[in-house]
């Protein structure tokens, strides 16, 4: 496990190349089309970054262009473009409705990471938001459970949840922060 961090940096596409995606999707969504000079409008970046990366992403069978320099994606890139969205979407809601952060640092969290989860990662945490947000009397009870807990670090030697540094430094935790 050791080398797991190297992970990040071999996660194809990119973080940036998702948004390249998403921008072709939100634009035809919107306009019915999508050209070069959107995409860099839409993602406020140049042109000629744009042409770089739409060039490998078409390479890679992920959109395709047309004889009227218009951007199509295809279904492998829908998927991918799906898939972005369906997990920042449930990262978010476990961001703001479990987590009770703010909805700006939620939808930014969401946003870093939608691409990088596995598919069983969003299942998993489909599957546990459905609960979550169930109406059973036990979930209803472990909410408002949770919503009044604070917790409070006493020693990194004792903590279970701390590996190292003690990430809160002995302050109260709280839903609120």
């Amino acid at each position: 496990m050791k080398d797991v961090w190297k992970k990040f940096d071999e996660t194809e596409p990119s973080h940036s190349s998702i948004h390249h995606l998403m921008a072709v999707y939100h634009l035809h969504q919107k306009n019915g089309y999508a050209r070069g000079i959107d995409i860099a409008n839409y993602l406020n970046i140049t042109r000629g970054s744009v042409s770089i990366t739409l060039t490998k992403l078409r390479d890679k069978n992920y959109l395709t262009e047309d004889e009227n320099k218009f951007y199509h994606l295809t279904e492998q890139g829908q998927q991918l473009v799906s898939s972005a969205l369906n997990k920042r979407h449930i990262v978010k809601r476990f961001f703001s409705e479990v987590l009770q952060l703010p909805a700006e640092v939620a939808e930014l969290d969401a946003c870093k990471i939608e691409h990088l989860l596995s598919n069983e990662t969003g299942e998993k945490l489909i599957c546990f938001m459905g609960y979550y947000l169930s109406e059973k009397p036990e979930v209803l009870n472990f909410r408002l459970g949770f919503q009044q807990f604070k917790y409070k670090c006493q020693s990194v030697a004792e903590c279970r949840l701390c590996e190292s540094d003690c990430f809160f430094s002995g302050k109260e935790i709280s839903k609120t922060g």
